[in-house]
């Protein structure tokens, strides 16, 4: 049998984009800095989101029915850090802010200056281990020419041109 931190540890060499997922309702505004974001296919839009069974934003999002992926640019991280949870950040968790915008239809919040922004509905969740894998429908897209910020090796790495 496959040893979990073996498993981890060969996970952390796969570079990914980092993202803040973000969704508003009658609670408020929420998000959390999420790594395991792909894209499932594009007739229809269509992305996937994996996130923790512990985490509120799980929750929230399902009862919302509607999310926001924000993938961050490289000036970002600090974000990055306050979404993931860092208490040495936590002031920075707050979307009334010059850097969050809200969508006039969602009302969901967007980041500005993200390297993309993808704004979804959630048509499906699949439980699987420790998290779940949200299946959304993607509404509406933006996207600018900021490099995205990575995570690598257990760290937020800056995207490099290639030489």
């Amino acid at each position: 049998m496959l040893n979990p931190e073996d498993f981890i540890s060969a996970m952390r060499k796969a570079p990914t984009p980092v993202s803040i997922v973000t969704t508003s309702g009658e609670h408020g505004p929420h998000g959390a800095t999420v790594s395991a974001v792909c894209s499932l296919t594009a007739a229809p839009p269509a992305v996937l989101v994996c996130i923790n069974k512990q985490s509120r934003i799980l929750g929230m999002i399902e009862e919302h029915g509607v999310y926001c992926v924000n993938y961050i640019a490289q000036h970002h991280s600090k974000l990055a850090l306050a979404f993931s949870g860092a208490a040495d950040y936590a002031e920075l968790r707050n979307f009334d802010t010059d850097d969050w915008a809200r969508d006039q239809q969602t009302n969901l919040p967007i980041l500005f200056g993200a390297a993309a922004v993808f704004t979804c509905l959630h048509i499906q969740t699949v439980s699987f281990g420790t998290h779940r894998i949200l299946i959304g429908k993607v509404e509406g897209v933006e996207s600018s020419d900021a490099k995205p910020l990575t995570y690598w090796d257990g760290n937020f790495r800056p995207l490099a041109d290639p030489e």
